[in-house]
């Protein structure tokens, strides 16, 4: 009988772990337009820290499309000279292409 309590435990427990990951991934859904229409504006405005601030957003969100990726990445490039408190979301930005152009292994392939 112990044992039935504790199985139904686990099974719990894992239904309310994938339950806030499946909650996680749709507000990440959700919350990419959003960031990206502000990140365009404070790129229009030049505001540096809010450029900062969503671009950091931006690339740590699973969402992300590669044409996103490739204009934070110019816009970061082109005031990196002028203003360097966007090194981390430059490295933070090169690390998601290097991501985004990851070679896949699967079976069959030469490395799986």
């Amino acid at each position: 009988m112990i044992l039935f309590y504790v199985l139904g435990f686990i099974l719990f427990i894992a239904l309310i772990g994938y339950f806030f990951l499946f909650k996680d991934k749709l507000k990440d859904q959700e919350n990419l337009k959003n960031h990206w229409q502000k990140f365009l504006k404070v790129k229009s405005l030049n505001y540096i820290s809010g450029i900062n601030v969503y671009g950091t957003q931006l690339i740590y969100n699973k969402f992300l499309l590669t044409k996103q990726l490739e204009e934070i990445i110019s816009v970061v490039n082109s005031r990196i000279s002028d203003f360097p408190e966007l090194k981390k979301l430059k490295e933070a930005a090169f690390n998601k292409k290097l991501h985004y152009n990851r070679t896949l292994n699967y079976p069959g392939s030469n490395g799986g």
